[in-house]
């Protein structure tokens, strides 16, 4: 709402009908998921805004993996280095292919000019308070959230590019 929209929540498996019924007329998810999920023949636009529209997370049983034998748990943690690498090496190409489909099915893509993303991130971004009880009940604290969002300022090993 903070950008001038009216959220509805829609459960996922009827967003096609919501976007062609009108109910909907935008929706946030990643270019991937747009196409996998046969959004090609729906949408005609589609705008980054530099958000964050999905992650790949391995979780495992902290209780269990601390229980098993040192060598284990380094086989565990050099497996799941491996497993990110390699999911990270194919993402340029599943999202241009991803974009490719949809350009073919008339679908534009819009990137948002330095100033256009400025309004945008002044209008709905992390930093108005309005988010601040979110940042809170997600991070369990100001400070911590602060301390993440210095982490996520800062590049590390692996990077996704993203238009």
């Amino acid at each position: 709402s903070m950008v001038g929209a009216n959220p509805t929540p829609v459960a996922w498996g009827e967003t096609p009908s919501a976007i062609k019924q009108g109910v909907a007329d935008a929706l946030d998810p990643s270019v991937g998921a747009l196409y996998v999920f046969g959004f090609k023949d729906i949408l005609s636009h589609v705008t980054f805004t530099q958000a964050v529209p999905d992650s790949q997370v391995y979780s495992m049983n902290l209780e269990w993996f601390n229980s098993l034998p040192p060598d284990v748990q380094e086989g565990i943690e050099f497996a799941g280095e491996i497993t990110t690498q390699q999911n990270l090496a194919k993402v340029p190409a599943a999202r241009a292919y991803a974009m490719a489909e949809l350009t073919k099915s008339g679908v534009a893509f819009h990137s948002l000019t330095d100033d256009q993303l400025a309004e945008w991130q002044d209008a709905g971004g992390y930093q108005r308070s309005e988010w601040d009880e979110f940042k809170v009940d997600l991070a369990g604290s100001m400070e911590t959230f602060s301390a993440l969002e210095e982490a996520a300022g800062t590049m590390g090993r692996y990077y996704v590019h993203d238009a």
